[in-house]
Parts: structure tokens; C-alpha cells; sequence
């Protein structure tokens, strides 16, 4: 009978219950979220303790790397130009952008190696890395002469044998060189000659200690290569005109003397650059100056001779207007003889083969000129052009088609050049064409002078223009000399290159946290993925949810810690434990399912095998069993029969012989060790289970066994493979459809609902088998209370337990002990 309080459970309206499964949604998603986050734990811990190891794996096996850095400030000033107030054209201005450009630039590096000691680099080569000795090598190459280039960038092997002897060999195109030699003496082979230099050092001291020692002969292009993409150079700031030089390498000495080397070597060349114009000049004036020195003792000799032959003492006895007249002239052609002559030099400098071209022959003539501000801009151009063409021609061969381009350009750009030269040329010589025409002119009204006081005053005007000339040359000299003394750089060093301790690469900390992140990163992604993906119905109210609360829940059998013994039967051994409790429960519910006296068909189904239908039929039969009711199993599963093996007995005769007649039913029933329980197996699998099951005989033997048993109990095949159990569910008292968790995919609980609405199965239940109590611990269990019976399944109470293995302890046991 059952009690009021049960009879008003039942009256709980449908409504009410999906009500509640709703509410509980969303604290189920966090549950199963976090579920799914313990049972990755383990390879959490592998991602993080994997990405551990990576980042100490590679802050072992890189090489670190060391950053020296200097501070320029680039400025000029030259003290004899602004006394002198001499014009500033002939100087180059401080571009800073172009100077930051030529530190960068390959021939400003070949500059730099040359100051170091890098002719030969000497090497130990470890398993993984290769340290650079740089200067602290041990052992030096001494009075090296190299006969075959191909000894070049080759490596050089050494084993030295204590301080007495050394090995030395190599390969060159594929032939090997080899030999022993002594410290300190010549040796000659076929590709060079030197002697090798030692220094004390442990290494040989220790006859055990494993020798890898090289050492190389550098080429130059494999220097300026391989320092090429370390040194950078870049503004610091535009304003105060100041440029960071910084380089790293393996080798922090080899850094530090790096970029001190480049600070240096960018002063003393900007200098050489700079006194480069005045040399131009100063050289261009002296040669000027030996032309016009000739002619200017020409016109003398030839004056001297004339007053002696013809005794003419001076031009006093000339009109006072012819000689005003003839000085102005003098002045006007001597000044557009020096312009003419100075065209002249620049036409001749510049029409010349490309690669002959002096860019600092061009802009120094024009200095005072009233053409410097005509041709500046153009020659300026031209300048730039070939400036590149130098620095391109270092990079590449003269095929390159930025190379050809800019042949191209330059060829214009002489082109135009030469054609302004040639116009102002022109323009020169008949401006003083113009002006002997109209001296000419002016000395014909004077015809009537005495002849040889106007062939005196020809004679001297020749004279004091080239003596104008003379002198004029000899100032610019004496200008141009004092300038180039004067010229001071102003090129400082704000800040002086020192040796790196720490390395900038990499960086200890940073490695460590990169490498953690990722982990991190990577677990989450696991723990994502497998929530993503998790398919697996894990508690009732995955059930419930995925069925919209359509099918009724008898409860579920939590998961057996132990080994499942050869005897499936467990309620009997372990009567106070949670799975006794559980089949309790399902026992209590069966009651909301049917009430009514008389014998009761239980039919016990799955989706597939393996699901424990056969492990919940046994122990829910032995539960009922306790109760004082008679019970019989019967095992209908007769492709892959189990209950013979869950009760420990043979399976020679049962329900196979029984539906064809070949035994009857009292040789096939056999008794279990529990009082009350009976049980009949599946009897050896025959060619058509369907039939059988399905034939009339079937129904006799259950009407049969309706008068010998109260509960007839039946294990039938899983109807998601096949379809023979379907007529003796529909015809159930209680049919029962069996969920494992973890095991079972959600698609399945559909079956049950097409079982329901396809084959009119208005009372099919469901049980949850195997579920993990674990999960209390994350809130992600929800007890029996869905289904019919409320409120049994939020514990047992006092006095039920549930056997435990013995824990382990350690962290091994920590993390393999999930999956």
C-alpha cells in the first residue's frame, strides 16, 4: 500500500516539474562546465608542466644576445669662415637623415671592421650552441699568410694535446687536410702559414675534457653580412640633431667594441668629408694660378721691353679719359675672364666618363660666382645622384635595373647640366666680345694719340689684368687654406659605449610568463573543446533537459568504485551501500509507474551494449526479491547473452530451447543464491531470435510464469541495434530504458521518445546507470528527485555508506587518477 504522503507526490502536476527542470538549467551549464574542468585537470597540468619544461629548454639552448648602444650629436663649425666671412656654399650641410643613412650603409661598416680585430674569428663548438672567443681566445693566429683564397670562411679545426702539440685540419672542396703541429712554430700547408699562439687555460690541463675548437679566416663580404642586420642606427632626436648606434651580438665585448668603433670612425671620416670642398677649391686656385703666373711674366717681359725700345716712361702723357675708360674695361674683362675660365674648368670636369665624375670638383668653382645660384640646384642634383650611384655600386653590379635607372638619370642630368655650362659659356664669351667691340671702338677716337703710346697702354692694360688676376687667385688661396685649418667638427659622443652584463635576448622573465600564457591558453582551449564537444549525457537532468521532461525518471545507480565481480549481483553483499539505496529508490518509484494487484512484466532495454542493462536487471531483481516478492529473469538478449554469466552458470538450455519447444519450462528455471529470485538464460543463440521472441509460444511462457512469479523480469536486446524487444516492451507493465553516464550520447535519449510516440509506449521510464557521486563536489548533481519520487534522492541518511578504494596520495596518483 502507499502511504498519503506518496498518493499526494503523485498529484504534482507535469507543469510543475518542467518548471523546475528550467530553474535548474543554468546552474547545470556552470556545473557541467566545471565538471568537465576536473576531469581535464590532468592534462592541464600536462599543457602547463609541458610548457614549463619548453621555456627552461629554450632559455638553456638559445644563445643570448647582448646590446651595446652609443649616443652621437652631429655638428660643425668652422671658426676661419665666419672671421673671413667667406661664403658657405662650398661646404656640405649636416643632413641628419642622409648622415644616419651612410652609418647604416655597408661602406661606412667595411670603415668600421677594418678598426677591429676580426680578420680571424676563433670559436668553440658546444652539442647545440657555438661561443665566439672574440679576444679572450686562448689560442691565437699569429703571422698568417694565406696562399689559396679558398681557405676563406672555412672552419678550422683544432685538438690540442696538453701545451706540447695540436692538431689542426680542415676540408676544402671536399678534400681533408690534416696534420700535427707544435705552439708557437711555423706551419706551412697548402693554403696558408702561421703559428699558432697559446695562453694558460683549463681545457689544456684536462686530457678528459671534450675539445671542439675552431677557428676561421674572414672574408670581408662575409663580415659586412653577417654584422650587417645587427648594427642599427637611428635618430634619437630630430631637434637636438642626436643618433642612436646600437649592436648586439653573442659576444658582448664584441659589441661593446662595435659601436665605439662606429662612434669613432663616423667623427674622423665626417672630417675627412668636410676639409674634402676646401682641398677641391684649394687645388682648382693653385692650378689657376701657375696658368696666369705664365702669362702675367709674359705681359711684364713684354712691357719692359717696350719702354726700353720705344721709351715710353708711363700713361701720364694719355688723355686722363682714355685711361678711366680703359680701367673700367680692364675691370669688366678681367672679371669675365675668370668666368669664361671657370666655365670652362666646369665643362671640362664634368664631361668626362661617369666614373670619373668628381663630385667634389663641380660645386667648389661655382664659390662667389653670380652663377652659383643658377647652377647649384642643378649640379646639387647631379651630385646626389652620383652620391647614390657610389653607394648602390657596393650593393649591386652594374646589371641591376635600379642601377641601370639611375645611369640613366645621371646621363640627363649631366646632359643638362653640360647645356647650361655650354649657354652661360656662350653668353660669357659674347658679353666680352661685346666689350672689346666697344674698347675698340672707344680707341679708335683716340687714333690720333701718338701710336706707341697707345700700343704702351695696350701692352700695360695686358699686364695689370693678369696681375689683377695673379693677386686675386693668391687671396683665395691664402682664404681657402686658413678655412680648411679652421674647419673644427663638433661631432660628440653623449654616450659612451659600454660592455653588456644582461642579455636583452632573451629575457628570463618574459620566456617564462610567454610560455605559461600559452599553456594556459592551451588548457582552456582543451577544456573548451571537450565542453564543445562533450556528447556524453551525464546526470538525469541531462535526460530531462534533452527530453524536454517527457519521459518519466525511476533514478540512477551510482558508479562502482570497485572491480564488478564475475557475479554481476551486488545489492546482496553490500545491503547498506549507495547502490543497494539507489535500486531501492528505482523499487519505490516503480509503484508511481502501476499500483494494481497481480504479477508485473518488467522489460529492461537499451540503445547499445554496454549501457549495464543486464547489471541493473539483476540487481533491481534482487532488490525486489528482498521485499518478499517472487522474481524471475529472463534473458531475452539472445545474440549476446549475459545473465548465465552475471549468476556464474552454463548456458546449455533457456529461453532459445524453451520458444522451440525443445525443453520445458521447469528444467530451464534455475535458482539463484538469493531466496525468492529465480532467473532463465538465454539458451545457446539461435539463427532467428526476432521470430522466436515474437511467436505465440512466447506469450504462453509468460502467461506460464504469471502464475508462478509476482515480478517477471526480462533482459531484452538493445532496440537501438534491434528491433527484437520492441513487442515485449509495448506489452510491459514497466518498461525500462537504461542510460549510462559518461557512456551513453545524447542522441539516444530520441530513441526513447520515438519508442514512446512510434510504438505507443505511454509508460517507458528511464534509469541513469553508473553515475560518478563525485560530482556532488562541483554542484552537478541533482539526486534522484526527477521522475516520480521527490526527495529521495537528496542523500540516504544516516547509516548508508558506500565503500571506498583506499586513496592515493602523491602527485602522480593526483593527476592520472582523473581522465
Amino acid at each position: 500500500m502507499l502511504t498519503e504522503d506518496v498518493n499526494s507526490t503523485r498529484n504534482v502536476s507535469f507543469e510543475s516539474y518542467k518548471e523546475r527542470i528550467t530553474n535548474f538549467s543554468q546552474e547545470f551549464e556552470i556545473g557541467l562546465f566545471v565538471f568537465i574542468l576536473n576531469r581535464s585537470l590532468v592534462w592541464i597540468a600536462l599543457c602547463m608542466l609541458t610548457a614549463l619544461a619548453s621555456a627552461f629548454i629554450y632559455l638553456r639552448y638559445t644563445a643570448p644576445m647582448y646590446e651595446s648602444r652609443s649616443m652621437l650629436q652631429l655638428r660643425s663649425n668652422n671658426t676661419a669662415k665666419q672671421i673671413l666671412s667667406m661664403h658657405d656654399f662650398g661646404d656640405e650641410p649636416q643632413n641628419l637623415l642622409a648622415n644616419v643613412e651612410l652609418m647604416r650603409s655597408t661602406v661606412f661598416l667595411d670603415r668600421v671592421i677594418d678598426q677591429l680585430p676580426l680578420e680571424i674569428s676563433y670559436f668553440n663548438r658546444g652539442q647545440i650552441l657555438t661561443e665566439e672567443y672574440y679576444v679572450w681566445s686562448f689560442f691565437k693566429v699569429k703571422d698568417l699568410v694565406v696562399q689559396d683564397s679558398s681557405i676563406v670562411d672555412v672552419p678550422v679545426n683544432l685538438v690540442f694535446n696538453g701545451r706540447e702539440s695540436f692538431r689542426l685540419w680542415y676540408t676544402v672542396n671536399g678534400v681533408q687536410f690534416d696534420g700535427t703541429y707544435k705552439p708557437f712554430e711555423t706551419l706551412r700547408t697548402k693554403h696558408f702559414t702561421c703559428r699558432i699562439a697559446l695562453e694558460d687555460h683549463p681545457v689544456l690541463n684536462d686530457p678528459e675534457v671534450k675539445q671542439n675548437l675552431y677557428f676561421r679566416i674572414n672574408s670581408r663580404q662575409s663580415l659586412i653580412a653577417r654584422y650587417t642586420p645587427k648594427l642599427k642606427v637611428d635618430v634619437a632626436d630630430y631637434n637636438a640633431m642626436t643618433v642612436a648606434i646600437t649592436f648586439r651580438d653573442e659576444n658582448p665585448q664584441l659589441a661593446h667594441d662595435m659601436v665605439a668603433a662606429a662612434a669613432r670612425e663616423f667623427i674622423s671620416w665626417d672630417l675627412e668629408r668636410q676639409s674634402e670642398s676646401a682641398k677641391s677649391i684649394i687645388q682648382f686656385i693653385r692650378a689657376q694660378k701657375d696658368t696666369v703666373a705664365a702669362s702675367l711674366r709674359e705681359s711684364e717681359s713684354s712691357l719692359q721691353n717696350f719702354r726700353m725700345d720705344n721709351r715710353v716712361a708711363d700713361l701720364s702723357q694719355l688723355t686722363p679719359i682714355f685711361l678711366e675708360r680703359s680701367e673700367r674695361y680692364q675691370d669688366d674683362r678681367t672679371k669675365l675672364t675668370l668666368e669664361i675660365e671657370l666655365l670652362k674648368a666646369m665643362v671640362k670636369a664634368t664631361d668626362r666618363p661617369m666614373p670619373e665624375i668628381n663630385s667634389y670638383d663641380l660645386l667648389p668653382m661655382l664659390t662667389g660666382t653670380e652663377y652659383e645660384v643658377v647652377l647649384s640646384k642643378t649640379i646639387n642634383e647631379l651630385l646626389k645622384l652620383l652620391s647614390d650611384r657610389e653607394r648602390m655600386y657596393m650593393e649591386a653590379t652594374d646589371k641591376n635595373m635600379e642601377v641601370v635607372s639611375l645611369e640613366r638619370r645621371i646621363e640627363i642630368q649631366k646632359k643638362v647640366v653640360l647645356e647650361s655650362l655650354h649657354e652661360l659659356l656662350q653668353r660669357a664669351e659674347q658679353r666680352r666680345n661685346a666689350l672689346d667691340r666697344v674698347q675698340a671702338e672707344f680707341e679708335g677716337r683716340y687714333s690720333t694719340l701718338p701710336e706707341k703710346e697707345l700700343e704702351f697702354a695696350r701692352i700695360e692694360r695686358i699686364f695689370a689684368i693678369n696681375e689683377k688676376y695673379y693677386t686675386l687667385l693668391l687671396e683665395k688661396d691664402i682664404e681657402y687654406n686658413i678655412s680648411k685649418a679652421g674647419f673644427v667638427p663638433e661631432n660628440r659622443i653623449l654616450e659612451q659605449a659600454a660592455v653588456p652584463y644582461a642579455p636583452v635576448f632573451p629575457k628570463r622573465n618574459l620566456i617564462l610568463t610567454y610560455y605559461l600564457a600559452t599553456g594556459l591558453i592551451l588548457s582552456f582551449l582543451i577544456v573548451l573543446i571537450r565542453y564543445v564537444l562533450h556528447d556524453n549525457i551525464t546526470s538525469l537532468h541531462d535526460i530531462a533537459k534533452l527530453s524536454n521532461a517527457s519521459i518519466s525518471i525511476l533514478g540512477m545507480v551510482p558508479k562502482y568504485k570497485k572491480e564488478i565481480p564475475i557475479s554481476q549481483l551486488l545489492v546482496d553483499k553490500n545491503p547498506k551501500s549507495l547502490i543497494a539505496e539507489s535500486f531501492r529508490t528505482i523499487r519505490t518509484n516503480l509503484q508511481f509507474v502501476d499500483n494494481t494487484d497481480g504479477p508485473k512484466t518488467i522489460a529492461i532495454t537499451s540503445t547499445i551494449s554496454g549501457e549495464g542493462k543486464t547489471f541493473v536487471a539483476i540487481n533491481l531483481a534482487g532488490i525486489i526479491s528482498f521485499s518478499g516478492k517472487r522474481v524471475v529473469i529472463l534473458d531475452l538478449d539472445m545474440r549476446k547473452p549475459k545473465i548465465h554469466l552475471g549468476f556464474g552458470v552454463e548456458n546449455i538450455r533457456g529461453m532459445s530451447t524453451l520458444l522451440i519447444k525443445k525443453d520445458d519450462l521447469a528444467n530451464c528455471i534455475q535458482h539463484s543464491t538469493l531466496p525468492g529470485l529465480d532467473f532463465v538464460t538465454a539458451g545457446p543463440i539461435p539463427p532467428n531470435p526476432s521470430e522466436l521472441i515474437i511467436s505465440p509460444r512466447m506469450t504462453e511462457l509468460l502467461e506460464q510464469l504469471r502464475t508462478m512469479y509476482d515480478i517477471i523480469l526480462i533482459d531484452n536486446p538493445p532496440v537501438g541495434l534491434v528491433t527484437d524487444g520492441i513487442p515485449i516492451i509495448q506489452s510491459a507493465d514497466y518498461p525500462i530504458y537504461i542510460f549510462r553516464a559518461d557512456y551513453s550520447k545524447k542522441q539516444f535519449v530520441q530513441n526513447v521518445d520515438r519508442l514512446i510516440n512510434e510504438n505507443n509506449i505511454k509508460r517507458l521510464s528511464t534509469i541513469l546507470n553508473g553515475v560518478d557521486i563525485d560530482r556532488n563536489k562541483y554542484g552537478y548533481n541533482y539526486g534522484y528527485g526527477y521522475g516520480y519520487g521527490y526527495g529521495y534522492g537528496q542523500g540516504y541518511g544516516g547509516g548508508y555508506y558506500e565503500e571506498r578504494t583506499p586513496t592515493r596520495t602523491g602527485l602522480l596518483s593526483w593527476l592520472f587518477g582523473r581522465n
